[in-house]
């Protein structure tokens, strides 16, 4: 039964595994769990295991496509409540309140007739901003 495709997300998932394979071997190495040095070990040979036998079914297009991945890919770990490069955690609440300010401030007695082009009708609008009104045939924060 050969695999004839892996989707972005199977090929990531592949990539996983072997980085798992690593950190398994890597934890097993360290005197702290020692105790448990056996296991990781096993957990490691039986991924390893499972790892081969997917290659041996898989395209190789797919395989050189996984190890693309994995040359073009840099991993970073961090918490969920830590944001990444161009993020920040507000407090919805806050959100609202932005929108709001913004949207009485620009949208109330707004004008503009090529409204499709209006820039903060389109952050609205990526942001999920609910809209105020419900149209198709006019802008949607208008007031």
């Amino acid at each position: 039964m050969a695999i004839n495709y892996l989707n972005r997300n199977q090929q990531e998932q592949l990539l996983l595994l072997t980085l798992n394979m690593v950190t398994l071997e890597e934890l097993a190495k360290h005197e702290k769990f020692k105790f448990a040095a056996g296991d990781l070990r096993r957990a490691r040979s039986f991924a390893q295991r499972a790892y081969e036998a997917i290659k041996e079914e898989l395209d190789p297009h797919d395989l050189d496509k996984v190890n693309k991945i994995a040359v073009e890919s840099k991993l970073l770990i961090r918490t969920r409540t830590q944001p990444g490069e161009s993020q920040a955690i507000i407090d919805v609440p806050l959100i609202h309140d932005l929108t709001m300010y913004a949207i009485g401030s620009n949208c109330s007695g707004c004008t503009k007739s090529d409204w499709k082009k209006c820039h903060l009708r389109a952050v609205l609008m990526d942001t999920y901003c609910p809209p105020a009104q419900e149209t198709k045939t006019d802008c949607q924060f208008r007031q």
